[in-house]
């Protein structure tokens, strides 16, 4: 193997492009952060205003302040209810989605999707079972025949009703529980991805320990998952693209908090007959006077091939490091990542973890060297409370000849959020997307790709 240490020539950036992401820079660092973070962790929260408040793939998702009941009366009179009813929730999320990529030697993709997800828990019983339910649908409101492949609706364009999670929960000590049958998760590789109309779930047999001291672990034997894009759950080896098998995941996940700002955490998931992926990170926050803080994280993945090889025989790892700083409300962002020759880096079960995961490209191909650049900015303190935006710019590079050379490319995101601040649409979150791919041509196989995205969605805690 080449020594993967040594980054090779990076391409150059055309001047328009650089003209481009400097200016947005400048524009964003005028007085919440995202940039950098993995593209599946972006698109479930608007940026954070600080570092201090960002999440990595490893860490707890941050505690949801509970939101008004729209029936207030009938959440009064439940209050003197057994605890199953007492606390029961039951949310509805409302999501509007349309989805433009235009491919330079390849089909295009546009649809228009309405939909969203009806969301139930109960309260413990007797204080020790609980049942979580949660119904998704997608329906097409346009979507042309030749322009499929947006993963809003089904293959066809075709919408879909779907019972993505439906579960037992037993609490079997104060911080001990278990969790059976459908189910989501939010670790490395193995996540909602929830970055179009319906998530991944799973069905899965899984025990969480939340806050054992200083440290959290999830054990878990997962045997078939249900796409974003599809209604029907499959075994975990014919959801990685494997047909006829039948092959399930077992996964085992670990955090340490060292202090409420250092972590360290890892996971390990084997996809019997396929191939074991061993993640880990490391990440360390600092505050300073005035507003100031400094976030450090790294990262390394070693994925390999195991049992019958079903996905061909290989044996690959990246790793990546990232440094953020934030001061009032504007955050900067610098990460790079580097992956082994001996393959790319595969994900089928989720979201890749990478700082380099943007709306289009992972930037973990085989022998691929890449750096990012990143901002952004919530603008509460100049008066515009809910309006924030980020922006990335990555590029990497392979060989430009050998079985390992594909086009250089470049990719230049930005996002905009809104979140409506009126006590009556408290829950309403409005956001735009737009990605450009540019890739060198002097390798076979370049393409440009655009790509623009309008979401809408509304969270509504009925009970």
């Amino acid at each position: 193997m080449t020594d993967t240490t040594e980054f090779r020539r990076w391409a150059a950036i055309p001047a328009w492009q650089y003209v481009l992401a400097m200016s947005l820079i400048v524009v964003a660092l005028a007085p919440d952060t995202r940039a950098a973070a993995p593209e599946y962790l972006a698109d479930e929260q608007p940026a954070p205003a600080s570092v201090e408040d960002e999440r990595a793939p490893m860490e707890e998702a941050p505690v949801e302040i509970p939101m008004p009941s729209v029936f207030p009366r009938l959440k009064k009179r439940l209050e003197k209810a057994a605890p199953f009813w007492r606390d029961t929730q039951l949310r509805m999320h409302p999501r509007v989605y349309y989805f433009d990529r235009d491919r330079e030697n390849a089909n295009d993709s546009e649809a228009l999707a309405y939909g969203g997800w009806l969301a139930y828990s109960s309260g413990f019983w007797r204080d020790r079972v609980r049942f979580n339910a949660s119904v998704y649908t997608t329906q097409r409101a346009y979507g042309p025949g030749d322009k499929d492949g947006t993963l809003l609706l089904k293959e066809g364009q075709q919408g879909f009703t779907v019972l993505g999670k439906a579960n037992v929960e037993l609490k079997l000590g104060e911080d001990l529980s278990a969790k059976l049958y459908r189910q989501s998760f939010s670790l490395p590789y193995l996540n909602r991805n929830d970055g179009r109309m319906v998530p991944n779930t799973f069905e899965a047999y899984s025990l969480v320990n939340r806050a054992l001291g200083k440290s959290a672990f999830l054990l878990s034997h997962v045997r078939q998952m249900k796409r974003r894009e599809r209604d029907d759950f499959t075994s975990m080896s014919e959801a990685a693209g494997f047909k006829d098998r039948d092959e399930p995941l077992s996964v085992g996940a670990v955090r340490y908090d060292f202090t409420d700002d250092i972590n360290i955490g890892a996971t390990s998931q084997y996809a019997w007959e396929f191939m074991n992926t061993l993640y880990t990170e490391a990440n360390a926050v600092w505050s300073f006077r005035d507003d100031w803080a400094l976030r450090l994280g790294g990262q390394y993945t070693d994925q390999r091939s195991v049992g019958d090889e079903i996905g061909g025989d290989f044996d690959t790892f990246v790793y990546g490091g990232k440094i953020a700083s934030s001061y009032r409300n504007a955050t900067l962002t610098l990460a790079f990542s580097s992956t082994d020759d001996g393959a790319g880096i595969r994900n089928p079960y989720g979201g890749y973890p990478g700082y380099l995961s943007l709306m289009i490209k992972s930037f973990n191909r085989a022998d691929e060297d890449a750096w990012l650049v990143g901002a952004s900015y919530d603008f509460t303190r100049i008066g515009a409370p809910g309006l924030s935006s980020f922006i990335n710019y990555a590029q990497g590079s392979t060989p430009d000849s050998g079985s390992n050379a594909s086009p250089d490319h470049r990719e230049f995101d930005i996002t905009v959020d809104y979140r409506i601040q009126s006590e009556f649409l408290k829950g309403l979150w409005l956001r735009a997307r737009a990605a450009f791919v540019d890739q060198d041509d002097d390798v076979a196989g370049a393409s440009d790709v655009d790509d623009i995205r309008f979401i809408i969605n509304y969270d509504i805690p009925i009970l």
